[in-house]
Protein backbone atom coordinates (compact mmCIF):
# COMPACT_ATOMS: atom_id res chain seq x y z
CA UNK A 1 0.00 0.00 0.00
CA UNK A 2 1.19 3.50 -0.90
CA UNK A 3 0.65 6.21 1.72
CA UNK A 4 0.99 9.87 0.66
CA UNK A 5 1.07 12.64 3.28
CA UNK A 6 0.27 15.89 1.48
CA UNK A 7 0.63 19.33 3.06
CA UNK A 8 -1.96 21.72 1.65
CA UNK A 9 -1.70 25.52 1.33
CA UNK A 10 2.04 25.84 0.66
CA UNK A 11 2.80 29.48 -0.20
CA UNK A 12 0.14 30.95 2.06
CA UNK A 13 2.65 32.27 4.59
CA UNK A 14 6.29 31.88 5.52
CA UNK A 15 5.33 29.98 8.68
CA UNK A 16 3.35 27.46 6.65
CA UNK A 17 6.27 27.11 4.23
CA UNK A 18 8.83 26.65 6.99
CA UNK A 19 6.87 23.99 8.87
CA UNK A 20 5.98 22.14 5.66
CA UNK A 21 9.62 21.94 4.58
CA UNK A 22 10.71 20.94 8.10
CA UNK A 23 8.25 18.03 7.97
CA UNK A 24 9.58 17.07 4.56
CA UNK A 25 13.14 17.08 5.88
CA UNK A 26 12.07 14.69 8.64
CA UNK A 27 10.29 12.41 6.15
CA UNK A 28 6.85 12.93 7.64
CA UNK A 29 5.41 14.86 4.69
CA UNK A 30 5.98 13.42 1.23
CA UNK A 31 4.00 15.83 -0.95
CA UNK A 32 2.66 19.38 -0.95
CA UNK A 33 0.42 21.61 -3.02
CA UNK A 34 1.17 25.27 -3.59
CA UNK A 35 -1.24 28.21 -4.01
CA UNK A 36 0.23 30.23 -6.86
CA UNK A 37 -1.57 33.49 -6.03
CA UNK A 38 -0.69 33.34 -2.32
CA UNK A 39 1.51 35.93 -0.56
CA UNK A 40 4.47 33.62 0.16
CA UNK A 41 4.46 31.75 -3.16
CA UNK A 42 7.95 32.85 -4.20
CA UNK A 43 9.37 32.04 -0.76
CA UNK A 44 8.08 28.48 -1.18
CA UNK A 45 9.00 28.04 -4.84
CA UNK A 46 12.65 28.87 -4.15
CA UNK A 47 13.03 25.84 -1.85
CA UNK A 48 11.11 23.19 -3.75
CA UNK A 49 14.16 22.01 -5.70
CA UNK A 50 15.69 20.86 -2.40
CA UNK A 51 13.10 18.07 -2.18
CA UNK A 52 13.28 16.03 -5.42
CA UNK A 53 11.76 12.93 -3.82
CA UNK A 54 8.61 14.80 -2.80
CA UNK A 55 5.81 15.61 -5.22
CA UNK A 56 4.50 19.14 -5.65
CA UNK A 57 1.09 19.97 -7.06
CA UNK A 58 -0.90 23.12 -7.65
CA UNK A 59 -3.56 23.87 -5.05
CA UNK A 60 -6.09 25.38 -7.49
CA UNK A 61 -7.68 28.36 -5.82
CA UNK A 62 -10.81 30.39 -6.51
CA UNK A 63 -11.76 31.51 -2.99
CA UNK A 64 -8.88 33.51 -1.40
CA UNK A 65 -6.25 36.14 -2.29
CA UNK A 66 -6.17 38.50 -5.29
CA UNK A 67 -6.47 36.77 -8.68
CA UNK A 68 -3.52 36.57 -11.06
CA UNK A 69 -5.52 37.08 -14.26
CA UNK A 70 -6.08 40.65 -15.44
CA UNK A 71 -8.67 40.08 -18.16
CA UNK A 72 -11.68 40.71 -15.93
CA UNK A 73 -14.80 38.62 -15.68
CA UNK A 74 -14.27 37.46 -12.11
CA UNK A 75 -16.22 40.33 -10.53
CA UNK A 76 -19.15 38.11 -9.40
CA UNK A 77 -16.84 36.17 -7.05
CA UNK A 78 -14.61 39.01 -5.82
CA UNK A 79 -15.01 40.74 -2.46
CA UNK A 80 -14.91 44.49 -1.87
CA UNK A 81 -11.09 44.45 -1.95
CA UNK A 82 -10.89 42.69 -5.29
CA UNK A 83 -9.95 39.34 -3.81
CA UNK A 84 -11.36 35.91 -4.63
CA UNK A 85 -13.96 34.97 -2.05
CA UNK A 86 -16.57 32.53 -0.78
CA UNK A 87 -19.02 34.06 -3.25
CA UNK A 88 -17.98 31.25 -5.57
CA UNK A 89 -20.24 28.87 -3.66
CA UNK A 90 -23.32 31.09 -4.09
CA UNK A 91 -22.87 32.40 -7.63
CA UNK A 92 -24.61 31.03 -10.70
CA UNK A 93 -22.23 29.66 -13.28
CA UNK A 94 -22.40 31.34 -16.68
CA UNK A 95 -20.28 30.43 -19.69
CA UNK A 96 -18.43 33.73 -19.31
CA UNK A 97 -17.65 33.13 -15.65
CA UNK A 98 -16.46 29.61 -16.41
CA UNK A 99 -14.09 31.01 -19.03
CA UNK A 100 -12.79 33.51 -16.46
CA UNK A 101 -12.16 30.69 -14.00
CA UNK A 102 -10.22 28.85 -16.68
CA UNK A 103 -8.08 31.91 -17.35
CA UNK A 104 -7.37 32.39 -13.65
CA UNK A 105 -6.47 28.77 -12.99
CA UNK A 106 -4.37 28.65 -16.15
CA UNK A 107 -2.46 31.68 -14.86
CA UNK A 108 -1.93 29.93 -11.52
CA UNK A 109 -0.53 26.77 -13.09
CA UNK A 110 1.59 28.79 -15.51
CA UNK A 111 3.09 30.81 -12.66
CA UNK A 112 4.02 27.64 -10.80
CA UNK A 113 5.69 26.14 -13.86
CA UNK A 114 7.56 29.34 -14.68
CA UNK A 115 8.86 29.43 -11.09
CA UNK A 116 10.36 25.98 -11.58
CA UNK A 117 7.77 23.98 -9.65
CA UNK A 118 7.74 20.43 -11.10
CA UNK A 119 3.95 20.15 -11.05
CA UNK A 120 2.95 16.55 -10.45
CA UNK A 121 -0.77 16.86 -9.77
CA UNK A 122 -3.74 19.08 -9.05
CA UNK A 123 -5.91 19.46 -6.00
CA UNK A 124 -7.71 22.57 -4.75
CA UNK A 125 -8.46 24.93 -1.91
CA UNK A 126 -11.80 24.06 -0.32
CA UNK A 127 -12.26 21.20 -2.81
CA UNK A 128 -13.37 23.52 -5.61
CA UNK A 129 -12.04 21.11 -8.25
CA UNK A 130 -14.75 18.64 -7.23
CA UNK A 131 -17.61 21.08 -7.95
CA UNK A 132 -19.49 19.52 -10.91
CA UNK A 133 -19.91 22.80 -12.78
CA UNK A 134 -16.14 23.30 -12.70
CA UNK A 135 -15.36 19.82 -14.00
CA UNK A 136 -14.88 21.01 -17.62
CA UNK A 137 -12.41 23.63 -16.38
CA UNK A 138 -10.41 20.97 -14.53
CA UNK A 139 -10.25 18.76 -17.59
CA UNK A 140 -9.15 21.61 -19.85
CA UNK A 141 -6.36 22.39 -17.41
CA UNK A 142 -5.22 18.76 -17.42
CA UNK A 143 -5.13 18.68 -21.20
CA UNK A 144 -3.43 22.04 -21.62
CA UNK A 145 -0.59 21.24 -19.24
CA UNK A 146 -0.39 17.47 -19.70
CA UNK A 147 -0.98 16.82 -16.01
CA UNK A 148 -3.03 13.66 -15.46
CA UNK A 149 -2.88 13.16 -11.70
CA UNK A 150 -5.61 14.74 -9.55
CA UNK A 151 -6.81 14.39 -5.97
CA UNK A 152 -10.14 12.61 -5.79
CA UNK A 153 -12.81 13.19 -3.13
CA UNK A 154 -12.89 12.55 0.60
CA UNK A 155 -13.78 8.94 1.42
CA UNK A 156 -11.95 8.23 4.68
CA UNK A 157 -14.35 9.55 7.30
CA UNK A 158 -14.04 10.04 11.07
CA UNK A 159 -15.02 7.14 13.30
CA UNK A 160 -18.79 6.84 13.60
CA UNK A 161 -19.54 9.03 10.58
CA UNK A 162 -21.33 7.31 7.73
CA UNK A 163 -21.69 8.51 4.17
CA UNK A 164 -25.22 8.81 2.84
CA UNK A 165 -26.13 6.80 -0.24
CA UNK A 166 -26.59 9.99 -2.27
CA UNK A 167 -23.21 11.41 -1.24
CA UNK A 168 -21.54 8.09 -1.98
CA UNK A 169 -23.16 7.96 -5.42
CA UNK A 170 -22.04 11.51 -6.24
CA UNK A 171 -18.47 10.65 -5.24
CA UNK A 172 -18.59 7.51 -7.35
CA UNK A 173 -19.77 9.52 -10.36
CA UNK A 174 -17.00 12.06 -9.90
CA UNK A 175 -14.40 9.31 -9.64
CA UNK A 176 -15.60 7.58 -12.79
CA UNK A 177 -15.68 10.83 -14.76
CA UNK A 178 -12.28 11.86 -13.40
CA UNK A 179 -10.64 8.58 -14.41
CA UNK A 180 -12.22 8.13 -17.83
CA UNK A 181 -12.65 11.62 -19.31
CA UNK A 182 -9.05 12.40 -20.24
CA UNK A 183 -7.73 9.42 -18.28
CA UNK A 184 -6.62 10.60 -14.85
CA UNK A 185 -4.88 8.82 -11.97
CA UNK A 186 -5.76 9.43 -8.32
CA UNK A 187 -5.04 7.77 -4.99
CA UNK A 188 -7.82 5.34 -4.14
CA UNK A 189 -8.45 6.95 -0.77
CA UNK A 190 -8.40 10.48 0.67
CA UNK A 191 -8.74 11.60 4.26
CA UNK A 192 -7.44 13.85 7.00
CA UNK A 193 -4.40 12.56 8.85
CA UNK A 194 -6.20 12.86 12.20
CA UNK A 195 -8.90 10.40 11.07
CA UNK A 196 -6.30 7.98 9.74
CA UNK A 197 -4.35 8.23 12.99
CA UNK A 198 -7.48 7.47 15.04
CA UNK A 199 -8.27 4.45 12.87
CA UNK A 200 -4.68 3.23 13.08
CA UNK A 201 -4.56 3.42 16.87
CA UNK A 202 -7.96 1.71 17.12
CA UNK A 203 -6.79 -1.20 14.97
CA UNK A 204 -9.13 -0.28 12.09
CA UNK A 205 -6.49 0.16 9.42
CA UNK A 206 -8.10 1.50 6.22
CA UNK A 207 -7.36 -0.70 3.24
CA UNK A 208 -6.67 1.05 -0.05
CA UNK A 209 -4.03 0.39 -2.69
CA UNK A 210 -3.05 4.05 -2.28
CA UNK A 211 -4.19 6.56 0.32
CA UNK A 212 -3.60 10.32 0.47
CA UNK A 213 -3.70 12.05 3.85
CA UNK A 214 -4.07 15.83 4.14
CA UNK A 215 -2.29 17.95 6.73
CA UNK A 216 -2.11 21.72 7.16
CA UNK A 217 1.18 22.69 8.85
CA UNK A 218 2.04 26.11 10.19
CA UNK A 219 -1.44 27.58 10.56
CA UNK A 220 -3.02 29.27 13.59
CA UNK A 221 -5.87 26.74 13.60
CA UNK A 222 -5.65 24.69 16.85
CA UNK A 223 -7.19 21.62 15.23
CA UNK A 224 -4.62 21.63 12.45
CA UNK A 225 -1.84 22.15 15.00
CA UNK A 226 -3.06 19.15 16.97
CA UNK A 227 -3.02 17.13 13.76
CA UNK A 228 0.60 18.07 13.04
CA UNK A 229 1.46 17.05 16.62
CA UNK A 230 -0.03 13.64 15.85
CA UNK A 231 2.04 13.51 12.67
CA UNK A 232 5.18 13.95 14.79
CA UNK A 233 4.12 11.32 17.35
CA UNK A 234 5.81 8.17 16.02
CA UNK A 235 2.74 6.66 14.37
CA UNK A 236 4.86 4.90 11.72
CA UNK A 237 5.60 2.16 14.23
CA UNK A 238 1.96 1.08 14.04
CA UNK A 239 1.93 0.67 10.24
CA UNK A 240 1.59 -2.80 8.72
CA UNK A 241 4.79 -4.01 7.00
CA UNK A 242 3.33 -3.70 3.50
CA UNK A 243 2.69 0.08 3.83
CA UNK A 244 5.23 2.42 2.26
CA UNK A 245 5.38 6.21 2.45
CA UNK A 246 5.61 7.81 -0.98
CA UNK A 247 4.39 10.61 -3.19
CA UNK A 248 2.38 11.31 -6.32
CA UNK A 249 5.48 10.21 -8.28
CA UNK A 250 4.38 6.63 -7.53
CA UNK A 251 0.76 7.04 -8.65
Amino acid sequence: MLLIVNADDLGTSQSINEETFALMESGLVTSATIIANAPAFEHAAERIANFPNCSFGVHLNLTVFPPLSTCGGLEPVLDGNGRLSQKLFHTSMSAGLRDSFLRELTAQVQRALEAGVPVSHFDSHQYVHTIPRLFPVLKRLERRFGIWKVRSTLNLLPAGERMTALRSFKKWCFGVALRHYYATASPDGLGHFRDFHAALRAGRFPRFRSLELMVHPGTSNPRYNEEVALLRSGWQGFLPPDVKLGSYHSI
